[in-house]
């Protein structure tokens, strides 16, 4: 009796099985916010290192690829996000300076934050 009680409190009921992830308001802030991060990251790198370097516009693409990889709402508003970002970035650091690696840094670090408090909020953790 008391190990079945137990199988009943440690697994989820049937309907919450069938059911689909649902993303919250705070995903979509996040996320966004997140793109806009990577846009402000990228214009900096590409004013101190050229257009060759996409470091941070591959970690835009790939957040693309898992979270919105088909065309949508969700998917326009992370691109803008990132465009924001970029013409942001641009008008706040016009030549190459360490003002503008350390605020590189700063972003790397705040979109770090943001990327672990979307894990930590949206991926479910095995009971």
């Amino acid at each position: 009796m008391a190990a079945s009680a137990y199988l009943v409190l440690v697994l989820p009921a049937p309907a919450q099985l069938d059911q689909p992830f649902v993303r919250s308001q705070d995903y979509f802030r996040d996320v966004i916010s997140l793109s806009e991060t990577l846009g402000k990251a990228h214009s900096i790198r590409v004013l101190c290192n050229g257009r060759n370097d996409q470091y941070w516009r591959s970690y835009m693409l790939r957040l693309l690829e898992l979270e919105a990889p088909y065309g949508g709402g969700l998917r326009s508003s992370m691109v803008n996000g990132f465009n924001a970002g970029f013409s942001s970035g641009q008008s706040e650091h016009r030549a190459c300076s360490n003002e503008a690696v350390a605020a590189e840094k700063t972003y790397a670090e705040t979109g770090q934050a943001l990327a672990n408090q979307l894990a930590a909020a949206n991926i479910p953790v095995d009971r």
